[in-house]
């Protein structure tokens, strides 16, 4: 994704302020703005292998979505069941295209879409495949911690995440802003598999970025840490951001606000491929 993009995607997350993970749009207001039009249907893409990732993905979107919000949810057909290095990003990214294109093989009835992977990169293939927004975590996440202080901090489980973190906010522009990236030892997998756990080291390292570092929010990246900013909000004195709520108010605002294009797609090559699934190899052959 080149600067002028990410800037864009940047720009347009930030107009979601959010605090503690929840969008500020909710009660009857969310109830008088899905009773004005259809109601919305959200594609919840996990580029994780991982079935467990997908379910506490799904129940905080369902939880923080507004009502009427029909999510769909898909789990990643190959690939590794946790990212956590550079090579599983590599393979992830082409898990989570050929899940578009065969979920768009069959049904294309969606007002957005959410790519629950923190720090997973791929979006802009999605965004040239998919006819509706797609809003990746970690751009929705900065962009809204930029409307809550100077500086931010994101914590996340993995050691390896935080210079793959580093680099990509870098790569937004954003370095001046970005107070620190931490984790707590336990992965994302380990995480997903017992979040009560993370409870205490997230609270800590939370708080330590605030005394330390100076963060004046903190964003909890990552599907398996999804909902446990209620649960330790009362231990940490700046902000919160879920990075899966976070995500669900952008793709929201996106499918209710963003006008669709008069003309159609730039034309795209048609690229004939081999090994591919007939889906995405379809798609490549005969671009949306």
């Amino acid at each position: 994704m080149d600067k002028t993009s990410s800037r864009r995607g940047l720009l347009a997350a930030a107009s979601v302020a959010t605090l503690s993970g929840v969008p500020l749009v909710k009660g009857a207001a969310a109830q008088e703005a899905a009773a004005a039009g259809t109601p919305l249907r959200i594609l919840l893409l996990n580029p994780n292998s991982s079935p467990d990732f997908t379910r506490i993905i799904a129940a905080e979107a369902h939880r923080v979505g507004s009502p009427g919000t029909e999510f769909v949810e898909v789990t990643a057909p190959f690939g590794p069941r946790y990212i956590g290095t550079r090579a599983t990003i590599a393979i992830a990214g082409h898990a989570a295209v050929d899940a578009l294109a065969q979920t768009l093989a069959q049904d294309q009835r969606f007002d957005a879409a959410i790519l629950a992977g923190f720090g997973a990169q791929g979006v802009p293939a999605l965004q040239e495949m998919a006819p509706f927004p797609v809003v990746d975590m970690l751009t929705a996440s900065v962009g809204a911690a930029l409307l809550l202080g100077r500086k931010f901090s994101a914590l996340t489980g993995g050691e390896r995440w935080v210079p793959m973190l580093e680099e990509q906010i870098e790569a937004f522009g954003l370095g001046s802003r970005l107070a620190s990236v931490r984790s707590i030892p336990l992965t994302g997998a380990e995480i997903a598999k017992d979040q009560d756990k993370a409870l205490m080291l997230l609270a800590e390292l939370a708080e330590t970025c605030v005394e330390e570092d100076g963060a004046d929010c903190v964003i909890l990246g990552g599907a398996a840490v999804a909902g446990l900013h209620r649960r330790i909000a009362d231990r940490v004195s700046v902000p919160l951001l879920d990075s899966v709520a976070t995500s669900v108010a952008m793709a929201e605002l996106l499918a209710r606000v963003a006008t669709k294009p008069t003309q159609g797609r730039a034309s795209l090559p048609a690229i004939e491929s081999v090994g591919l699934s007939d889906p995405l190899a379809s798609t490549l052959k005969s671009p949306p």
